[in-house]
C-alpha cells in the first residue's frame, strides 16, 4: 500500500494524478490519499498542521509500506519542529522524494537511521523509461543495485552538456551517500538538521539556479568544513543552471557552472564527478541514502556503484 502526501506545494492539475494511479495499478500496488492533498494556502498544499497531520498518518497507518509525495515546490522544511520521529522510527517504511523533499528525507535518514530515497515522486516515477527502471530496481528489489549505468544515448549529433560524468577531480570513495537539492540543504544548514557529510559520498544537485549562486552555496559548505568531510562529491545535472538559463538575473563576467565547480571542488583531494543522472532531469537513477556506495573517476572514466540493498 502506497501512501500519498503532499508535504511541499499542491498538485498543480489534479487530473495528471490519474496517470500516477493508472502506473501504481500495473505495479498491482493499491494506495491511500491524505486527507488534505488537494488543499491550498499560500504555495503549500494547506497549513503546515494539516501537512503534517497527513504525514504522520501515512507513517502510523500500518497498511502503508511505502509514502510518496506528490510534488515538491516549497514548505517541507516547515513541518520540522512538528515532525515526530519516534514515531517514524517506530514504523520504518520507505519514503521518496527530490527537490524540496530533500528538507524531510535528510532528517528523517539522519535522526532515525532509516534509508531514505532520493527520487522520482508520484508525477515523475513513469516520466522515462530509464527513470521507470531504476525506481523499481532500488524500492521493490530486496539486493544492491549494483554498477549505475547511463541511459542509452539517443543520437550522436548534438550531444548533451554536461557530458556524463565529467571527472572535476580524479580519485577513488567508498561511504555511505547523502545528499539532495543544494537550495534545501543549504537551508538546513545551522539547524538541528543540517547535512552530515563526514567521510560520506556526498550528491549535490539542484535546478534553475545562476552558476553565482551555487558558487555560494558550495562557498558556505566549505567555509563550514562540510565537503572536506565527504569521501566524494557527485554533481548532478543541475538543470537550466548556465549563465542566464535560470531566468533569473545573469551577473556581469559570471562563470560557467563547470568553472565554479573546478574552482571550488576541485582541489580538496577526493573525487568529484559532474553530470551524473539523477535530480530534476527527466532520466534520473534513485539513491538510497544510508547504503554504501563506491566512486571510481579516472582517465578511463568513472565508475559509480551502490554496494548495498535498500529494502532488506
Amino acid at each position: 500500500m502506497v501512501g500519498i502526501v503532499a508535504p511541499s506545494c499542491p498538485v498543480f492539475e489534479p487530473g495528471k494524478l490519474d496517470f500516477a494511479y493508472k502506473w501504481l495499478g500495473k505495479l498491482g500496488l493499491r494506495y491511500k490519499v491524505g486527507k488534505h492533498i488537494f488543499d491550498s494556502y499560500s504555495d503549500y498544499a494547506g497549513r503546515d498542521e494539516d501537512r503534517l497531520s497527513d504525514f504522520h498518518d501515512m507513517w502510523a497507518d500500518p497498511e502503508v509500506s511505502a509514502i510518496i509525495p506528490v510534488r515538491g515546490g516549497n514548505g517541507a522544511v516547515r513541518l520540522l519542529p512538528g515532525l515526530d520521529f519516534e514515531l517514524i522510527a517506530r514504523n520504518p517504511k520507505l519514503v521518496i522524494g527530490y527537490s524540496d523533499l530533500t528538507g524531510l528525507i535528510v532528517p528523517i535518514h539522519q535522526q532515525t537511521g532509516l534509508v531514505t530515497f532520493h527520487g522520482p515522486m508520484l508525477g515523475s516515477f513513469f516520466e522515462s523509461s530509464y527513470t521507470y527502471r531504476n525506481f523499481l530496481k532500488a524500492t521493490m528489489e530486496a539486493k544492491p543495485l549494483g554498477l549505475i549505468t547511463d541511459p542509452a544515448q539517443k543520437e550522436i549529433w548534438n550531444p548533451p552538456y554536461p557530458p556524463a560524468r565529467m571527472v572535476i577531480a580524479a580519485g577513488k570513495a567508498r561511504g555511505r551517500l547523502t545528499g539532495g537539492c543544494m537550495t534545501l540543504i543549504r537551508q538546513l544548514m545551522g539547524t538541528a538538521y543540517e547535512l552530515d557529510t563526514f567521510r560520506r559520498i556526498v550528491f549535490l544537485e539542484d535546478l534553475n539556479e545562476e552558476p553565482h549562486n551555487v558558487d555560494r552555496f558550495l562557498t558556505q559548505l566549505l567555509q563550514a568544513g562540510k565537503l572536506q568531510q565527504a569521501a566524494g562529491i557527485l554533481i548532478g545535472d543541475c538543470i537550466n543552471c548556465t549563465p542566464g538559463d535560470s531566468g533569473r538575473n545573469t551577473m556581469t563576467n559570471n562563470h560557467s557552472l563547470e568553472t565554479v565547480l573546478r574552482e571550488r571542488l576541485g582541489n580538496l583531494g577526493i573525487p568529484v564527478v559532474f553530470g551524473l543522472k539523477f535530480g530534476h532531469a527527466i532520466d534520473k537513477f534513485t539513491l538510497p541514502l544510508g547504503v554504501v556506495a563506491s566512486l571510481d573517476a579516472g582517465p578511463r572514466g568513472v565508475t559509480f556503484k551502490i554496494e548495498e540493498s535498500a529494502t532488506q
